[in-house]
C-alpha cells in the first residue's frame, strides 16, 4: 500500500481482490458495517431457506468447534452474517471486528476476506492475515465457501470459518467446503419434499378446477406438473419462456407481490401462489379460457373415432349407448390403443362434459396424495369425470383408500371411468386386485383391440395423425408411396397408436423432403409379413412360458409370479400352447 507495488508471490485472486478494494475508500476500517436488529431480521426473514438448511450443519460442527479458537459463520449472499457458532471466546473476540451476525462482509464494505471473496469469486477462498485489505482484519484467518442453491446454480450465501491469524489451521477449507455440501443436500431434499407437496396440490386442485389448462411450477421456475397441451394454448410465448427465469426472484417475496408481478408478466393467465408452512415453494398457472380449445386424437369427438373404421364404429356405438347412462365404465386395451382419447371422449357425450375430467395415474399415487384426495373429495361438489389411469398397478394396502375415493365422487355426482392395459378381472380372480372395488370401477367394460387386428384402420389413423401433426407443428404432411404404405400397414404395431404417433414425429424430422418410401422406414418395418411375425411371436411366448415351467419344477403359482401374470391368465395360455398343466419338466 505504500510503495504502490504488489510482492512478487501474492497469489493472483488476491492480487486482484486488493485492486478491486482500492477503488473504495475503506483502508482504514477497522470493523465491518453492521445492520441495526430490523433490518439484520429482514435479512434473515429472506434468507429463511438458507438459515432452515443450514441448522444441523451449524449446531453439530458448532459444538465441535468449542476448545478450538475456531468460530462458524453464516452469511447470505449481501454478505451480511446470520449466524454464528464456535468457539465462545474467540466469538466474543470477534465482535471487536462485527465479526458477528449483522455485520456485512462484501469487499466493497471491508475489502478483501473470506465471506466477500469468496461471493465475488464463486468458489472455495481462504485468505490469510495480511491478505486482508483492511490492516486491523490482517489479524484473522478466514476460509469460505459459496452455498449454492439446487436448481438454479445461485449462490445463497457462504459458509465461514474463522480464527485467530497466530494458528495454523491447513484443513479449514476442506472443512467449509465440506459443510456447504451438507446445506446443499439438505437444500436439495428440502426442494424434493416440496415438489412433491406441488404435485398432490396440482392433484387436488384440478379436482376443483376442471379441465382448465394448468402448470405448476417448483420454487426455481421448473416444471412439476403441466397439463398435456398448456405450451400450445398459451398465447404469450416469450412470457412463458421468461417465467422460469423471473420466478426464483421473486419467490421469497409476500404472496400478494407474486402474483401481481406474474399477472404483469402473462397475459390470459391466472396465477395461484402455492404454500407451505406460511412459505411459497411454487406456482399454479391457469390459462383463461379466451377461445374454443382445438381437437387433435387426444380429444376427438365419438363420431370422429368411429369415422376410421368397421371395428371403432363398433366400440364407439357402445360407448356413447354407456354415455347416456351414469354406470362406471372399464377401458381395457393394450398400451397405446387410445384408451385416453376414447375416455375423454365419452366424457364429451355424456352428461358430465361440462364438469372437469380429471385423470389420475393410480402407479403414482401414495397413501398421503389418496388421503389429501379423499378429503378434497369430502369438501368438494365433485361432478364430472374422474379417470383411473392403471388401477391394477396400486398396491393391494392401498385399494381400500382407492375404494373410498371412488365412493365419494359417486355419492357427490362424479362419474367413473378407469383404464386399464392389462385384464382387471383376471387380477380380481387371482386376488391381486379387490373385488368390491372391481365391481365398483367396472359396471360396464369396453375392450379396444389393438391396431394388428382391425389393420383396415391403419391406413386412415395412419393419415389422421399425420394431418394432426402438422396442425401442430405447423410443417408439411408427410406422404407415403404406396410400397410404404404396405409395409406400414402389414406391421404389427405392438405400441399401437402411441408408437405411430412416435413414428410420424421421427418421420417428419429426419426426412429433407417429407415423402416416406419404403427404405426411409425404420428397419423393424422391413421384416416378414405380419402373418409370420405373430406367429414368431407366438413361439417366443411358448419358448418362455415353457422355461419358466422348467425353472419352477412345475410350480405352476410361482410360474404365474415369475411372468408376471395372473394364474388364471397363465391357465389360458398353457391351454392355448397345448402344454399340459400337470408338466413338471
Amino acid at each position: 500500500m505504500s510503495t504502490g507495488q504488489a510482492p512478487a508471490d501474492i497469489r493472483h485472486d488476491v492480487l486482484e481482490s486488493w485492486k478491486r478494494s482500492l477503488r473504495h475508500a475503506i483502508a482504514e476500517r477497522t470493523m465491518a458495517p453492521v445492520l441495526d436488529e430490523e433490518r439484520l431480521e429482514g435479512r434473515r426473514a429472506r434468507a429463511r431457506r438458507l438459515e432452515k438448511a443450514s441448522q444441523k450443519a451449524m449446531h453439530r460442527a458448532g459444538n465441535l468447534l468449542i476448545g478450538t479458537r475456531d468460530i462458524l459463520l453464516l452469511s447470505d449472499d449481501s454478505g451480511v452474517v446470520i449466524e454464528a457458532a464456535g468457539d465462545p471466546h474467540t466469538l466474543a473476540d470477534a465482535q471487536e471486528n462485527h465479526l458477528y451476525p449483522g455485520g456485512q462482509w462484501i469487499e466493497e464494505a471491508i475489502g478483501t476476506n473470506a465471506i466477500g471473496t469468496a461471493l465475488y469469486l464463486g468458489v472455495p477462498t481462504l485468505i490469510r492475515d495480511a491478505e486482508h485489505f483492511c490492516e486491523a482484519i490482517q489479524r484473522w484467518n478466514c476460509a469460505a465457501t459459496p452455498i449454492i442453491e439446487p436448481g438454479t446454480g445461485r449462490v445463497m450465501g457462504v459458509l465461514d470459518i474463522s480464527w485467530p491469524g497466530a494458528i495454523m489451521q491447513p484443513n479449514a477449507v476442506a472443512l467449509s467446503s465440506a459443510l456447504a455440501l451438507q446445506v446443499e443436500t439438505e437444500l436439495n431434499q428440502m426442494l424434493g419434499h416440496e415438489r412433491e407437496l406441488l404435485l398432490e396440490y396440482s392433484h387436488i386442485r384440478r379436482l376443483r378446477r376442471g379441465n382448465d389448462q394448468t402448470l405448476v411450477m417448483d420454487r426455481n421456475g421448473s416444471s412439476v406438473f403441466s397439463t398435456e397441451d398448456f405450451a400450445r394454448f398459451c398465447e404469450d410465448d416469450d412470457a412463458l419462456r421468461q417465467l422460469p427465469k423471473l420466478l426464483p426472484t421473486l419467490i421469497d417475496r409476500p404472496a400478494g407481490q407474486i402474483g401481481e408481478v406474474l399477472g404483469e408478466c402473462l397475459n390470459g393467465a391466472d396465477f395461484e401462489v402455492i404454500e407451505a408452512e406460511g412459505e411459497a415453494i411454487g406456482i399454479m398457472v391457469s390459462l383463461r379460457r379466451s377461445r374454443p380449445l382445438a381437437r387433435n386424437w387426444a380429444g376427438m369427438e365419438l363420431q370422429q373415432i368411429a369415422s376410421v373404421g368397421q371395428v371403432s364404429a363398433e366400440l364407439c356405438a357402445q360407448a356413447q349407448r354407456l354415455a347416456e347412462t351414469p354406470i362406471s365404465i372399464l377401458i381395457e386395451g393394450e398400451t397405446g390403443t387410445g384408451k385416453n382419447a376414447l375416455a375423454k371422449a365419452i366424457h364429451n357425450a355424456s352428461r358430465q362434459a361440462h364438469g372437469p375430467f380429471e385423470v389420475i395415474d393410480c402407479a403414482q399415487l401414495t397413501e398421503d396424495t389418496l388421503r389429501a384426495l379423499i378429503a378434497s373429495a369430502r369438501d368438494t361438489e365433485a361432478g364430472g369425470m374422474l379417470c383411473l389411469s392403471s388401477p391394477g398397478a396400486i398396491s393391494p394396502s392401498l385399494q381400500k383408500l382407492l375404494f373410498t375415493l371412488v365412493e365419494l365422487v359417486s355419492e357427490r355426482g362424479g362419474r367413473i371411468i378407469a383404464l386399464s392395459a392389462r385384464s382387471l378381472y383376471d387380477e380380481m380372480r387371482a386376488h391381486n386386485f379387490r373385488s368390491d372395488l372391481y365391481y365398483r370401477i367396472a359396471g360396464a367394460r369396453l375392450h379396444i383391440p389393438p391396431l394388428r387386428e382391425r389393420s383396415g384402420e391403419i391406413e386412415p389413423l395412419l393419415r389422421r395423425l399425420v394431418q394432426s401433426h402438422a396442425k401442430e407443428t405447423g410443417r408439411r404432411e408427410l406422404r407415403f408411396t404406396s410400397g410404404a404404405m404396405s409395409a406400414l400397414q402389414a406391421y404389427a404395431w405392438p405400441g399401437n397408436l402411441l408408437e405411430m404417433r412416435n413414428l410420424i414425429t421421427a418421420l417428419d424430422a429426419l426426412s429433407p423432403s417429407g415423402l416416406i418410401t419404403e427404405r426411409t422406414l425404420p428397419r423393424e418395418f422391413h421384416q416378414r409379413a405380419q402373418s409370420d411375425r405373430t406367429e414368431t411371436l407366438r413361439d417366443v411366448e411358448r419358448a418362455e412360458i415353457l422355461g419358466a415351467v422348467k425353472a419352477e419344477d412345475g410350480n405352476l403359482s410361482r410360474v404365474a409370479k415369475r411372468l408376471g401374470i395372473a394364474r388364471s391368465t397363465l391357465y389360458l395360455k398353457l391351454d392355448s400352447y397345448g402344454i399340459s398343466r400337470e408338466r413338471k419338466d
